[in-house]
């Protein structure tokens, strides 16, 4: 198996078409072209995923229409389909028919941390599903991953007919930036291997793949990487000069250009093998905001392929000494605010054999 094959097999992305930096045709385009798998997250996701069907005949789809962003599960109402009773192996049907789209997430609703009548009865109406490309979806508080939830999670899930799981954890803001939730994303791929994980952000779902995840789908855009709960507020417009987050491998971070140029002060900021682009050549144009999406879908693809070149008892090793490596260098940085992101930060110090704390500015306290 080509290492690009590997890649297409346990990563993709996530996308909508809500941005300004058209993130969901290029990454329509990219994933048809490396072979990986492309969730279409919106609200009006099966109609896109038809459209990009017919555009691009290889491309692997899936849809999540996205019924748990706005909806609260209930024990009486546990999905989207208010009868508990319904056939949703006939409801699938009905919305994959004639279409070449290949997976769709099932219409759940947000399960509120702690709330195990509602997951129960959601779980029981997935565990009646044998439709082929329904995918048993879970979406729920990252809170839930903390050690003194995930064990009543994990009993709920155990005890119910689903055997593999699509997963998707929100919060108010950086679901998986947390020592113990990270953690205890570790714990449950250990309990449920080959589960998929929707949405994350780089440094969480690279860690993924190396302990147990079935296929990984990093979000094309902020709002796609760190998913908030129903209710949950923050944000708030982007002014029409901004950047998209950028995917810098030597960091390992997802900031904007002008961020790297303040952290690189003097110095020129990196330039992209693949691009032939500094980061501080970019401009706030429609085509510039699109071109960094581009980089940022073949660099974390390309990331992910030097992931699987590694033979795979030792990839979370080496996965570790790279983010340390990627840590450290933050403190080199002359410029000023430098700050390295929390995930990346929290997943160094779970992999820390002294047990040592990090500060921002990549030093070890």
């Amino acid at each position: 198996m080509s290492v690009l094959s590997a890649v297409s097999g346990v990563t993709g992305f996530v996308a909508s078409e809500t941005s300004w930096c058209d993130e969901l045709p290029a990454a329509a385009e990219h994933c048809a072209r490396t072979g990986q798998t492309l969730v279409v997250s919106s609200k009006n996701a099966t109609h896109l995923a038809r459209h990009l069907a017919e555009l691009h005949p290889t491309l692997d789809l899936m849809v999540d229409s996205r019924h748990w962003a706005s909806t609260v599960a209930t024990p009486d109402n546990p999905t989207a389909i208010s009868d508990t009773l319904f056939d949703i192996d006939a409801w699938a049907e009905s919305e994959l028919s004639g279409s070449r789209i290949d997976r769709m997430l099932a219409p759940v609703r947000f399960i509120r941390l702690g709330d195990y009548a509602s997951l129960r009865a959601q779980l029981d109406i997935l565990g009646r599903a044998t439709h082929p490309r329904l995918v048993a979806h879970i979406a729920t508080d990252a809170d839930v991953l903390r050690a003194k939830h995930l064990p009543g999670f994990v009993e709920v899930l155990e005890a119910s007919r689903v055997k593999r799981f699509a997963f998707q954890f929100a919060y108010k803001s950086y679901p998986l930036a947390s020592y113990d939730r990270l953690n205890g994303l570790r714990r449950l791929l250990a309990r449920f291997p080959g589960s998929m994980l929707i949405g994350l952000d780089v440094p969480a779902g690279t860690d993924a793949i190396v302990h147990g995840a079935g296929w990984v789908g990093i979000g094309a855009s902020g709002g796609r990487r760190m998913e908030r709960r129903p209710g949950d507020t923050g944000g708030g417009p982007r002014s029409a000069d901004y950047l998209p987050g950028t995917w810098l491998r030597a960091l390992m971070e997802m900031r904007t250009p002008t961020i790297y140029v303040d952290w690189y002060a003097n110095s020129p900021t990196p330039t992209c093998p693949g691009c032939q682009r500094s980061l501080e050549s970019y401009e706030t144009t429609s085509s510039d905001k699109t071109l960094l999406i581009k980089h940022n879908l073949h660099g974390i693809t390309d990331f992910a392929a030097e992931i699987m070149a590694v033979p795979e008892q030792d990839r979370a090793a080496w996965l570790n000494s790279e983010r340390v490596e990627a840590f450290v260098r933050h403190a080199q940085l002359t410029g000023p605010g430098v700050s390295a992101d929390m995930t990346l930060r929290r997943l160094c110090e779970l992999d820390d054999p002294h047990l040592r704390e990090t500060r921002q500015s990549g030093a070890w306290k």
